[in-house]
């Protein structure tokens, strides 16, 4: 199998077209003998699963490139749109399962099939190329896509697209009118009050959207801390301030599990800095408890514990300055 058809293959989540496959060699008649032993599995019409999914991604990645190119290689006119489209720009926050779709230039329309939907798009749309593949951008994809989603997948989806800069502030505004004439949209329009670009990951997102519905919305975000000799020591996730240079730190993982021996270790030296000199209260969460409401619950009532009151004036996270 040539080289350069397995290394594009795990760059398209393992996918190739029939179109690909002509170019380097690989014929009708070789691809029919791999499917028949196995090797190969038919996706639809003129698309193959080779089996040389990605290694370095999540299981769930892999699944939502899947179906980002499974649309885009069952036409080779097909331009990537909706889920597909954000998958490809590296938007976090998506379901695990998004339906395949595109759409074609001009608002041309095409039989859905195999479960790929042909999306009739007739309004004119800004493209980027992405693997070599016209893909809507990121503001009209998340237009066509947030009305589709549940809240935290929305403010998920809108917090990576900000983080990554793949929009601006200034173009959520742009976001939002768009939304008012689209089906649906009004659901969603609530929801970008509530996106903000400092959050790393979905489960961080997730996990100040319960402390939102709670009534405990965190004082700050990513915020910086130092020990007494002003050397950089963490970044908090969540927190809020307690008065008197006292924290209440809150770290969401952004994996189930860390087995590593090296990431335990940074994780360990990290929350150890963050502790300080006993002044801070650090406590870690799970992807999972977050989701069942965990989380929100045990920060109120250490909150209540601690005479915890919104709306303090926060002191600057500055270096102080060595003693001598």
């Amino acid at each position: 199998m040539p080289r350069s058809l397995l290394d594009l293959a795990r760059r398209q989540a393992g996918l190739v077209s029939a179109g690909q496959c002509d170019a380097v060699g690989v014929g009708p008649s070789r691809r029919r003998n791999l499917v028949a032993r196995g090797g190969w599995r038919r996706v639809t019409r003129g698309v193959y699963d080779t089996g040389e999914a990605p290694s370095d991604l999540h299981r769930f990645d892999v699944d939502r490139l899947r179906s980002a190119w499974t649309a885009l290689l069952a036409n080779p006119l097909a331009v990537a749109v909706g889920a597909c489209a954000l998958v490809l720009h590296g938007v976090q926050g998506l379901p695990r399962r998004i339906v395949p779709e595109a759409t074609f230039a001009g608002g041309v329309a095409r039989k859905s099939r195999d479960g790929i939907m042909f999306r009739q798009y007739v309004t004119g749309m800004g493209t980027v190329e992405i693997g070599g593949r016209d893909v809507v951008a990121v503001g009209q994809a998340l237009v066509q896509t947030l009305p589709t989603l549940t809240r935290d997948q929305a403010v998920a989806c809108l917090d990576s697209a900000l983080h990554q800069g793949l929009i601006r502030t200034d173009h959520v505004a742009e976001i939002r009118r768009r939304l008012q004439s689209r089906k649906g949209g009004h659901r969603a329009i609530p929801w970008l009050s509530l996106a903000d670009g400092r959050a790393e990951s979905p489960p961080e997102s997730h996990a100040r959207l319960r402390c939102h519905d709670a009534g405990i919305a965190p004082d700050d975000l990513q915020r910086d801390f130092f020990d007494e000799r002003g050397r950089f020591v963490g970044r908090a996730d969540l927190a809020w301030h307690l008065g008197d240079g006292r924290w209440l730190i809150v770290e969401v993982d952004s994996q189930e599990f860390h087995g590593a021996e090296r990431q335990v270790r940074r994780d360990a030296n990290r929350q150890n800095g963050l502790v300080g000199e006993g002044q801070n209260i650090v406590m870690r969460f799970f992807p999972g408890q977050v989701a069942g409401g965990h989380l929100a619950g045990e920060v109120a009532q250490l909150l209540r514990r601690e005479g915890w009151a919104s709306g303090r004036e926060l002191p600057p996270p500055v270096r102080r300055a060595a003693t001598t």
